[in-house]
Formats: structure tokens, C-alpha cells, sequence
């Protein structure tokens, strides 16, 4: 049976943290930091390595993937309980993501087209690639970031070259502990994004190697958020940046070639709703993932049609103007990812503490269909 290799797990952990941070971060970390707001990006690697140790940790100890890990530490009983929490938030990360790509093409794209008709394309790609399984996704990721890495390291390192002033980067480390400490709780969020792996992991072909490549995901992640996070402060300026509702968009729309090569955003916006489907594929995974796996069905792929439905509404009934929805990104969304992602991955671990490690099971008994049946 076909699995996920190596280059397609860091392209699918990469696509997870870097495209929705990619617009979003830079506008939450400068409000707090301003010119200092790089800094955050920079020590993300700390918090980030826990991240790392904290989900490779809890799949040494586990036979099974997530969800059903969750009965294997948690008890048969409160580990579907806690999975059925799951299921709504990999449902509100969806929706979320779709929300995000519709509010950016809306507010900077196509202003005027009725955004059912942005939903309903997203909707379609996505549930095309839940229909041909978690493998074709994951080809698909790794052509993706082919394609777009290189592409958004050129594009950042443009910006850097296009009339920069390094004077806004100054005063150096000019900010409060509470301050700093509240940017880099916005700039670790997108790393607890992995969390994906405690699934993937058991679809992947080279355990041995699970740590390294986690590792080079969240450096590459770093990478490229630090440059981002450098050129529109370097350009725009450290107070300015939190007046933009997408700072980025607007600091890669100012480059230009030789005064004759312009609107080079075209590039960044198709590459971009590229990183979207990515983000927004393997979040609906696993939506249907745990469904099948709580609810002990055959198969997660027929799954993909009624929850395209609900991630529809939802992604509408997130905020009803793109000022309340960044509200929402910024006073109700991270205490659930941190819930979600941090907090019960860690109670796992605590519990895991007092475990031996174990041979990972290729087969779930009494829990469905297989990984191998399941990345099909």
C-alpha cells in the first residue's frame, strides 16, 4: 500500500503553518511589537521545538493514530467524548481557512463578485481531494510547494530590495515583556498547526526520520515568516503595518522591476489560494479522519459532501464583515487553537510520562478501515 514520504510530509506540515500565517501574522505581531516584531518570528523557534518533542513524544507512546490515541490514553469513553470535541474544531479550522481566502480575494481581488461563488469553488477543490484519498492530496501539496516556495522566497526578497529603509527596524528590543510575550503567542500559533502529524505520522514511511523532518518544516516555516515579517516592516514601517488588513499583500503589490515590471501580486495571489486548498484540504481530512474513526465507519471519502456543507455556512456565520472576523482572529481563535492544540496534546503527554513506547499498529482493530485502506 501506497504511503506518504518524507518530501510530501514536510511539504503538507509546511502548507499547515506558513499560508494562512503568511497574511495574517504579520498584522497580529506588529500591533503589539512594531519594528520589533521580527523578533517574535526569531524565538517562535523555541516554543516551536517543544511543539515538535511534545507530538513526537505522545506518538512513540501511542499504537494508534489520532483520533483513536485519544481512547488509548484517555479511556474507550472519554476519548470518543474528547474526539467528538475535535470534530468541531477541525470543522471551525476549515471554515476558517475558507473564510480567510474569501475575505482576501473580496476585499483585494474580485470586490463585488458574490462570495457564494468563492465558496463554492473552494468547496469543489477541496471535496475533489477528500474524494481521491489522503495521497493524492499529499502529491498534490508537494507540487504546490514546488511551485511556491521558491516563487515566495524570490517575491520576499524583493520586497527587501524595493526601496527598503532599515531605519524602521530601530529602536533594537525597545518593548515590554508583555508585549513581547503576546506577539509570540501569535507567532507560535501557526506552528501548533502540525498537529495534523499525530495522524499523518502513521501514514508516513520513514518513522525514523518523523523528528527531522518536523524540525525542517518549522525552520523553513521560520524562514519565511521572518522575511515576511522583516519586509513589510522594512517598507511600510513598524506602526504602519497594523493599519493594513493584509500588510503583506500590500507590501508585495509596491514591487516592482526596473520601473517597467509591475503588478507581480497576480503571482503571490495564485500562489497563495494554492497554499489555501493545502490548508484547507488537510483540515477537512481531518474532519472526516475522526469522524470515521469515532463513529467506527468504513470509510471517511463519502463524509466529504455533507461536511462541505456545514464548513459553507460556517466559514459565513465565522463574522459578518471582515472587521469582526479580525477580531475573532484576535480574541476568540487563539485560546481555542492553544485549547485544541497545545493543552490536550499535553495532557496526553503527561500521561504518556508513565508509559513504555510501542510498535506502532498498521492495522486499527475494531476501529475501521486501515491507514493503508485510508490514504487510498
Amino acid at each position: 500500500m501506497k504511503k506518504i514520504n518524507r518530501f510530501q510530509l514536510y511539504c503538507m506540515l509546511l502548507i499547515m503553518t506558513t499560508p494562512l500565517a503568511f497574511l495574517i501574522v504579520p498584522k497580529l505581531i506588529a500591533a503589539p511589537l512594531e519594528n520589533n516584531a521580527w523578533l517574535a518570528i526569531v524565538v517562535s523557534l523555541i516554543p516551536g521545538s517543544i511543539i515538535i518533542y511534545l507530538y513526537t513524544a505522545i506518538i512513540k507512546k501511542s499504537r494508534h493514530p489520532f483520533p483513536v490515541l485519544l481512547e488509548e490514553h484517555l479511556g474507550r469513553w472519554a476519548g470518543k467524548a474528547v474526539a467528538c470535541l475535535y470534530i468541531l474544531f477541525f470543522l471551525l479550522a476549515s471554515s476558517f481557512a475558507l473564510r480567510i481566502f474569501v475575505d482576501f480575494i473580496e476585499t483585494n481581488v474580485l470586490p463585488g463578485t458574490p462570495i457564494s461563488i468563492f465558496i463554492g469553488i473552494m468547496l469543489f477543490s477541496g471535496f475533489a481531494g477528500i474524494k481521491s484519498g489522503l495521497t493524492n492530496i499529499a502529491r498534490t501539496i508537494e507540487i504546490i510547494t514546488y511551485v511556491g516556495l521558491p516563487f515566495t522566497l524570490l517575491m520576499l526578497l524583493l520586497t527587501l530590495a524595493h526601496n527598503p529603509d532599515f531605519s524602521n527596524l530601530q529602536p533594537f528590543g525597545y518593548m515590554s515583556y508583555q508585549d513581547f510575550a503576546l506577539g509570540l503567542q501569535y507567532a507560535t500559533i501557526p506552528l501548533l498547526n502540525m498537529m495534523p502529524v499525530l495522524t499523518l505520522a502513521y501514514f508516513f514511511d520513514q518513522q525514523k526520520h518523523l523528528v527531522a523532518t518536523m524540525a525542517q518544516a518549522m525552520l523553513t516555516h521560520v524562514l519565511v515568516m521572518g522575511l515576511t515579517v522583516l519586509g513589510t516592516i522594512v517598507v511600510l514601517g513598524g506602526q504602519n503595518v497594523n493599519l493594513f488588513t493584509f500588510p503583506t499583500f500590500v507590501t508585495i503589490r509596491l514591487i516592482s522591476i526596473g520601473d517597467f515590471i509591475q503588478n507581480i501580486d497576480i503571482i503571490f495571489i495564485g500562489i497563495w489560494i494554492l497554499g489555501i486548498f493545502g490548508v484547507l484540504a488537510i483540515w477537512w481530512f481531518m474532519t472526516c479522519y475522526t469522524i470515521q474513526k469515532v463513529f467506527n465507519l468504513h470509510d471517511y471519502r463519502f463524509l466529504a459532501a455533507p461536511t462541505a456543507i456545514i464548513i459553507g455556512v460556517a466559514s459565513i456565520m465565522i463574522s459578518p464583515n471582515i472587521l469582526e472576523l479580525n477580531l475573532v482572529i484576535k480574541r476568540v481563535l487563539p485560546p481555542i487553537y492553544y485549547f485544541f492544540l497545545l493543552l490536550i496534546p499535553l495532557v496526553v503527554f503527561i500521561i504518556t510520562l508513565f508509559k513504555q513506547p510501542v510498535n506502532q499498529n498498521t492495522e486499527i482493530q475494531g476501529h475501521g478501515s486501515s491507514p493503508e485502506v485510508a490514504a487510498k
